[in-house]
């Protein structure tokens, strides 16, 4: 059994004339990802992966504190053109890991639960969904093979 925390990142800030991978966190998020790191804080998580958008590592940054786990970040949850990308990245981790929670951003969270679990809730900005994995390898993730055992989101 693997298990999988999906995050989306925290509301960012529209206002800034950047380029899309470097908005900040307006304020909503930045309160949005103080309530998801002390939602999670004390959860058994081996890595956490993150976009290496602005918003995506300031979304983490407090919960992988609050986890106390390694974290690191791959540019394929950035540039994905959709969740098969992401589940490429999902295939490819070493099997000794059996809990990873990946940061990043819609559409690829919702469709992700989708196809590992057969239908997805929402995921507005913040929301945090777990999907049990009725695996024993990562290389194994495919459809049909989760069951999304919790959703949250930060007005829930």
């Amino acid at each position: 059994m693997k298990t999988l925390h999906l995050l989306r990142h925290a509301k960012s800030d529209w206002s800034a004339a950047v380029p899309d991978e470097d908005r900040p966190l307006n304020k909503r998020g930045k309160r949005a990802r103080t309530e998801v790191a002390a939602h999670v804080a004390g959860w058994r998580v081996d890595l956490v992966i993150c976009s290496p958008a602005r918003r995506a590592r300031a979304t983490a940054k407090p919960v992988v504190a609050a986890l106390g786990c390694p974290e690191r970040f791959d540019d394929a949850l950035y540039s994905a053109r959709g969740a098969h990308g992401v589940l490429t990245v999902i295939r490819l981790l070493s099997d000794d890991i059996d809990t990873v929670m990946l940061v990043g951003h819609n559409p690829w969270t919702e469709e992700l639960t989708a196809i590992l679990c057969g239908a997805s809730p929402s995921y507005p900005t913040a929301a945090l969904g777990t999907v049990e994995l009725d695996v024993d390898r990562w290389a194994a993730v495919g459809p049909g093979s989760g069951t999304l055992v919790a959703h949250v989101a930060p007005r829930s």
